[in-house]
């Protein structure tokens, strides 16, 4: 599931399988016995287990992204129903990356284009029709808050419901990245607007009269993204989006069946989803052959139903034609030419 460096090039492991061949020509010669015997075959299964961090044999996947990361909703999207099968067994966890501004100055209180806290903490828009990179920002805050108040609660059916809500509402819709969207979003999934702005409001520092300033967020430190910028330096993330794995970090294809081998590879007690032999992937794979079932039926359809209008115009032509022509005339007109030219002979 990994590669053999640790993903910062900072460590190379090589893990490695070594079988004598006594043992090998035991398994070969046990695997060619029962070869013609299906029901035997599906039962052999080859297990690799690499110390990875196991921790009470749950496994925690954790996504560091930017709001404006069109792919990290999506994933999210077709991994829900994986989360909902392994139920304790994983725990999603959510990082935001934000960068402080080349000029920035600890020193100074000025707002800086793109940025909160001074130029502290910074997105460069360029996606989504937005143009302010600390509306990204302010949402990196708000989704944390969305996060913590679902699990603090023991609803993180919450969060993921808000995401799904936030990606079809104001990140698919051209220029609809924006506070009021966030706001209806948070509404669709059930959650308290009021304890999240709560939330957003006690992550910045200062005082109750400094924050009386509409400038506040602007210039304020702020506490969640703080904490944040320490946990992304700890694990050394370098690049958005990125997963890790029980803080390894995850080197591959994003899609959803293969973080869900990982993460059953993670776990030292795999529950009984993880054993389902490709249940998974085989009603993906039933959804995609129902769905090209389907536009092969439409393309049948279309083809036999022009089949038909152009015979039915051919055939009206046709009669157009003979109608419109005189075929007595025509016959008598070819005769009396052919008598003629036996009379001039």
């Amino acid at each position: 599931m990994f590669l053999a460096d640790d993903g910062h090039e900072g460590d190379i492991s090589i893990p490695a399988i070594l079988i004598s061949k006594t043992d090998g020509d035991k398994i070969m010669n046990y695997y060619f016995s029962i070869k013609d015997d299906k029901e035997k075959i599906s039962q052999i299964k080859l297990e690799i287990k690499f110390d990875i961090g196991n921790i009470n044999n749950t496994v925690n996947y954790d996504i560091w992204y930017t709001p404006d990361t069109e792919n990290v909703y999506s994933f999210l999207k077709d991994f829900r129903r994986y989360q909902t099968a392994f139920g304790e067994s994983a725990k999603l966890g959510v990082h935001f990356v934000t960068f402080p501004h080349f000029s920035y100055d600890p020193n100074s209180n000025t707002p800086k284009d793109d940025c909160l806290g001074s130029g502290l903490y910074c997105i460069r828009p360029g996606k989504l029709g937005i143009t302010d990179g600390s509306v990204i920002v302010m949402e990196s805050i708000k989704q944390k808050c969305i996060y913590d108040i679902a699990n603090n609660q023991n609803k993180v059916g919450y969060f993921w419901a808000y995401m799904l809500q936030f990606q079809e509402n104001c990140v698919l819709k051209e220029n609809n990245f924006n506070q009021i969207c966030s706001n209806e979003a948070i509404n669709s999934a059930g959650l308290s607007l009021e304890e999240v702005n709560k939330c957003l409001y006690d992550s910045f520092d200062g005082t109750t009269y400094e924050k009386e300033n509409s400038q506040y967020q602007k210039i304020a430190k702020n506490k969640i993204l703080d904490k944040e910028y320490e946990i992304r330096k700890e694990h050394l993330i370098n690049r958005v989006p990125s997963l890790t794995i029980n803080g390894r970090l995850y080197i591959g294809s994003w899609r959803p069946e293969f973080i869900f081998e990982a993460i059953c590879a993670a776990l030292t007690k795999k529950p009984e989803i993880c054993y389902a032999e490709g249940k998974f992937e085989r009603e993906a794979k039933g959804f995609s052959l129902m769905g090209n079932i389907f536009i092969i039926l439409i393309v049948i359809v279309i083809n036999v139903a022009l089949f038909l209008i152009c015979k039915e115009f051919i055939k009206r032509k046709v009669l157009e034609r003979i109608s419109s022509t005189n075929i007595d005339t025509q016959i008598n007109t070819a005769v009396n030419s052919y008598i003629k030219l036996q009379d001039v002979k």
